[in-house]
């Protein structure tokens, strides 16, 4: 089987107060990132918030923060 080397995404994480939703930077082909998200029910949203949780990611602080 085929080994992939090079990483397409690069990042991913949650904003604040947004639920459903996981942002992620991806490599372009011809150099450079691109911003993209992904949204709950997307068999990529499940690949991502596995590997987030695996790697210990709770997400942002919650917007309670902000009412301080």
């Amino acid at each position: 089987m085929p080994h992939i080397n090079d990483r397409i995404i690069l990042r991913a994480w949650r904003h604040r107060g947004e639920t459903g939703r996981i942002h992620y930077m991806a490599a372009k082909a011809g150099g450079g990132e691109r911003h993209l998200y992904v949204d709950e029910g997307s068999a990529l949203y499940t690949v991502l918030e596995g590997h987030l949780l695996a790697m210990g990611y709770t997400g942002p602080a919650s917007d309670s923060a902000d009412d301080e």
